[in-house]
């Protein structure tokens, strides 16, 4: 595959490579650089009329080893033997598992063989994915992650060719036997407390462990901290395990509930799972981005041609000036002859080492790499 990686400088793109005719071309940036450069997105469709453009909005753009804000990053991937078909599905539509189940049976064919999905915030990512397993049934790889507005939480957008909004999922599918493609996905966070049982949740909203109101016992870990609830949460997440691979989940705090004494989560919880406290260690922070990248191998010996990192605003918001160290971590094992691409996020899609079914993930870096026989 040839690959082409621009960016969007004082409002018009790098010099464009002229060797290269792209069917797919990933765009992350600023929201607001975004809106404001509309007339570039479509430059760039003029240019290659037959590649598909995707934008996604990030809470920072990644670009090799680095960390880019205020700016868009365009990777246009002209692929060799492999199939590209990018479809938008509309919240206003259908929402949660149905939703799923729509995206999937669009892509359904004997040839799929990976699907990317890009979602707005403002949906349940973790039900549309439900949706998806159903109808794939572990047959196809899907990873992605859920689109960035810096530390804001006000608008995401997400959009294919012209059609960029708030309230869409755009899903890309890679068709044909010569794609290759492996998937990695650890936080790096330090486990510590007992490990207690969800006794009490409705979705994404934790109310009891052990029978134990969870707010109470999470102010009493958190001690001076829980002033700053729920800010404070991002140093403080939750792990679960993974009832069909035993492999940690992260769940990211989303917001407390004093009237109900319960917790909001990134992503659903279920009656009867293990739940552990997680805290922040820099250093195994960034060791955890290298496992990531490590696991990709796992499936694949071919050394990358693209990998596609998504990692979590947390992780950011944690690192501060230590956040190129995980994409410099992730660099030295993936190779030098790779091309790096992609974006923080609000969450990460990815299956987990032992299943086949895509999972929601907070506060970790998941990596899809690519390469073609």
């Amino acid at each position: 595959m040839k690959i082409a990686q621009i960016k969007l400088i004082n409002n018009n793109w790098e010099k464009f490579n002229n060797d290269i005719k792209p069917q797919l071309c990933l765009l992350f940036g600023n929201r607001f650089t975004i809106e404001k450069n509309l007339h570039a997105i479509s430059e760039l469709k003029t240019k290659f009329p037959d590649s598909n453009i995707v934008t996604t909005s990030t809470a920072g753009s990644i670009i090799d080893e680095h960390l880019i804000d205020d700016s868009i990053i365009a990777t246009c991937i002209e692929f060799e033997k492999t199939n590209i078909i990018a479809q938008s599905f509309s919240f206003d539509d259908f929402s949660g598992e149905q939703l799923g189940k729509n995206i999937a049976k669009a892509f359904k064919s004997e040839n799929l063989k990976y699907l990317l999905v890009l979602s707005n915030m403002g949906v349940n990512a973790g039900n549309i994915l439900n949706g998806i397993n159903e109808i794939f049934e572990g047959k196809v790889l899907v990873s992605g992650g859920v689109a960035g507005d810096d530390n804001r939480f006000e608008k995401t957008l997400v959009g294919l060719n012209n059609n960029i909004t708030n309230n869409q999922i755009v899903a890309v599918g890679f068709y044909g036997n010569d794609i290759k493609i492996s998937h990695g996905s650890k936080g790096g966070w330090d486990t510590f407390g007992p490990i207690r049982k969800i006794t009490k949740c409705l979705g994404n909203q934790l109310f009891e462990v052990d029978h134990k109101p969870v707010l109470n016992l999470y102010k009493e870990y958190l001690g001076d901290k829980a002033k700053d609830l729920p800010a404070s949460g991002l140093l403080y997440p939750f792990t679960i395990i993974d009832k069909n691979s035993n492999e940690p989940i992260v769940r990211g705090i989303q917001n407390i509930d004093e009237k109900t004494n319960s917790i909001l989560l990134y992503g659903d919880v279920i009656e009867g799972q293990n739940i552990q406290l997680m805290r922040a260690n820099f250093n195994n922070l960034i060791n955890g981005a290298g496992h990531s990248a490590k696991e990709t191998f796992l499936n694949n010996k071919n050394e990358p041609e693209l990998a596609l990192l998504i990692s979590c605003v947390a992780r950011r918001l944690v690192l501060k000036q230590l956040t190129e160290e995980e994409l410099i971590e992730t660099k030295k094992v993936l190779g030098n002859t790779v091309k790096i691409c992609g974006f923080y996020s609000y969450s990460e899609l990815s299956p987990v080492v032992g299943n086949n079914a895509c999972q929601l993930h907070n506060q970790t870096m998941t990596i899809t790499t690519f390469s073609e026989n």
